[in-house]
């Protein structure tokens, strides 16, 4: 049995696949990039003010430094897709968002042992510049998450 022969006149169109909606993605996009500002923020204050006094960085600095430029990193990445409207870009976004904000408020308490509460106070207590740059990153983060669940589930053609 032979093949169909190939139809005389112009293929038909395929229909554009959805994208994320146009505001929704924008507005997601610019709230990631300034999420990821505020980590890198983080991040640098552990690198330039966490030297011990022996002159080296503790565990804690590193993995603070390190993990922040890493997730800085993602961010800006997944910030990228989601400007250019792609709804795996806009659901990366939301997924790397929601993680860091659980990681921020639920985990560190957990393995650093510290209290709910007294961790609570240093990120909302705005008392040095790390404090700060975490509290806004969490609340950037909360509301890249929330921009981010809009602009994937949303969708628009063409």
């Amino acid at each position: 049995m032979q093949p169909n022969p190939p139809q005389p006149g112009p293929p038909k169109p395929r229909p554009p696949k959805p994208r994320a909606s146009a505001g929704a993605a924008m507005t997601a996009g610019f709230l990631g990039l300034l999420t990821a500002a505020m980590i890198v923020w983080f991040a640098l204050y552990n690198v330039v003010y966490g030297l011990d006094p022996a002159g080296g960085w503790s565990g804690p600095v590193i993995q603070n430094a390190f993990g922040g430029i890493v997730t800085a990193g993602l961010l800006v990445v997944a910030a990228g897709f989601t400007f250019a409207r792609r709804i795996p870009g806009a659901w990366t976004l939301f997924g790397l968002c929601a993680f860091y904000v659980m990681a921020v408020f639920v985990a560190a308490p957990l393995v650093w042992g510290t209290p709910f509460g007294t961790h609570l106070k240093w990120i909302f207590g705005f008392d040095k510049s790390n404090g700060v740059a975490t509290a806004l990153a969490s609340i950037f983060g909360i509301l890249t998450a929330v921009m981010a669940a809009i602009a994937g589930s949303v969708k628009a053609r063409g």
